[in-house]
């Protein structure tokens, strides 16, 4: 089983020069939710879990699993970037997480072995470990501190949907784009980025359409577009590669301050 690769444990140690979890009262949550859970294994855990796991090796676009699988598999991105959303009766697709590198995901319905509630697609070119429901289950019972660093990671991603629902009721837009890609530019600074950035720069390291971010903040593409625009304009961010790049961080903690005033 080849090594993977890893980031800082921290995602948000990059950039708390910035100071931004101070006034993102989600923050820690967020970082807590999408945390390196393979990194924060010892050397003997790790080794076991792999041992137990097969890799999987997806194209950009490829379908780990859709709604009404059966779920005999917990994951582990070792590479790239997995979406996860669900799709109404009407057809809209609703973004509910991107897992990163080191982060576990599919463990919701593996303990009942009931059938998958979502769709996994690969965001880019991405590669996965994949571990059987018993075999996972041997793996926590007989590693208890991994055990609980997996309870942790589920219960920082309820409050995180919770910070969520509350941004969508009282921020305005400018403010949820301005979170959401500090946040993202946080959790994906592991990754190496698509293109240098200039110093002092964020890099939003994974591809997201407009639609993609109105389907995250829950607004239009039409709005999204028009405040990127503006952003764009002001000299606080720059599109790299289909990658947005934070030139003016400042700019976007101002915002946030406003939104917390």
């Amino acid at each position: 089983m080849s090594d993977i690769s890893r980031p800082a444990a921290d995602p948000f140690s990059d950039i708390m020069t910035h100071d931004f979890s101070s006034i993102d009262d989600g923050g820690d949550t967020w970082s807590d939710a999408h945390a390196n859970f393979l990194s924060s294994l010892s050397q003997e855990e790790t080794q076991d879990l792999l041992k137990c796991s097969r890799r999987l090796d997806l194209k950009s676009r490829d379908l780990l699993f859709r709604a009404g699988d059966r779920s005999n598999d917990v994951y582990i991105v070792a590479g790239g970037c997995i979406r996860l959303f669900q799709v109404s009766t009407t057809g809209k697709e609703t973004i509910l997480w991107f897992s990163f590198v080191g982060e576990i995901f599919g463990m919701a319905e593996l303990w009942r072995g009931n059938s998958r509630q979502i769709h996994a697609v690969a965001n880019e070119a991405t590669q996965i470990y994949s571990i059987r429901r018993r075999d996972f289950t041997d793996f926590l019972g007989t590693h208890p501190e991994a055990a609980m660093k997996a309870i942790g990671i589920l219960s920082a991603r309820v409050r995180s949907l919770g910070h969520i629902l509350v941004g969508l009721a009282s921020d305005n837009v400018e403010t949820r784009i301005a979170r959401l890609l500090i946040r993202f530019a946080a959790v994906s600074s592991g990754m190496r980025c698509c293109s240098g950035t200039t110093e002092g720069e964020l890099c939003v390291n994974v591809r997201l359409t407009h639609q993609d971010i109105a389907n995250l903040i829950g607004a239009s593409r039409q709005t999204v577009t028009t405040t990127l625009a503006h952003l764009r304009k002001r000299g606080a961010v720059r599109m790299v590669n289909h990658h947005i790049h934070i030139v003016r961080p400042d700019h976007l903690r101002r915002l946030l301050e406003l939104g917390a005033a």
